[in-house]
């Protein structure tokens, strides 16, 4: 099998910023994932196409990003239609929006700005709870300004599009407000660690937060020496 070249995301949909990265995935032979690329605005993603599948086959919200979304740059093997014809929605998004709520609220207790994998796991998992909710609806929407539309809260789209450099402050501010639209109530009052141990109990993403919030309290704690 050929390797297929797919741009995605806010190039691919037609709601790009001029300074927006080009997002592209090479979907490859083999069964292994590879880490992500990223120079001169343009970031590149290697995914297996036998992991395509199965996340397709399984309903997750990225598979449909990429198959319904995504525009095919070299595909001689037809794979993008491929992956869309395999594609099978859940019957219910909820426990993605469970996950990213608690996720949500645990990275809002504690100021993690000068932590990057902190920042970039809060807006997976904002950006999880508005995607997911829209699929309950029906149809997922993947575009900051229309899940601003439908989640009603003011202020989602522009802290989407400007996460590398959104204050805490900011985030704390909106997310608290997605938070008061799409967390359970009996959720409400689970905090410290109790929610860490939900999220622990979840295990895959939810656990991983923990460790991600975890690892950077250390570091803050007892500082890190960078060796000249």
């Amino acid at each position: 099998m050929q390797p297929t070249l797919i741009l995605y995301g806010s190039k691919a949909r037609g709601d790009a910023r001029p300074d927006s990265d080009v997002d592209l995935i090479y979907a490859l032979n083999g069964e292994e994932l590879q880490p992500p690329t990223y120079a001169n605005g343009i970031s590149v993603h290697r995914y297996p196409k036998l992991w395509l599948e199965k996340q397709a086959k399984r309903g997750a919200l990225f598979a449909y990003h990429i198959a319904f979304e995504g525009v095919a740059l070299e595909d001689p093997e037809g794979f993008l239609d491929r992956l869309r014809h395999t594609y099978r929605p859940k019957a219910s998004y909820e426990e993605e929006i469970v996950v990213g709520t608690l996720v949500m609220k645990l990275l809002l207790a504690t100021d993690w700005e000068a932590n990057f994998e902190a920042r970039r796991r809060f807006f997976w998992a904002l950006r999880t709870v508005l995607i997911a909710a829209t699929a309950d609806d029906g149809s997922p929407i993947f575009s900051p300004a229309l899940l601003e539309a439908r989640s009603r809260v003011r202020g989602v789209a522009d802290l989407i599009d400007h996460r590398e450099e959104a204050d805490f402050a900011n985030c704390r501010a909106i997310g608290e407000g997605i938070l008061a639209r799409y967390l359970r109530p009996e959720l409400i009052n689970l905090d410290g660690e109790a929610l860490r141990g939900q999220l622990m109990d979840r295990g895959g993403i939810a656990r991983d937060s923990v460790r991600i919030l975890e690892e950077g309290e250390a570091i803050a704690e007892a500082g890190l020496a960078i060796y000249g």
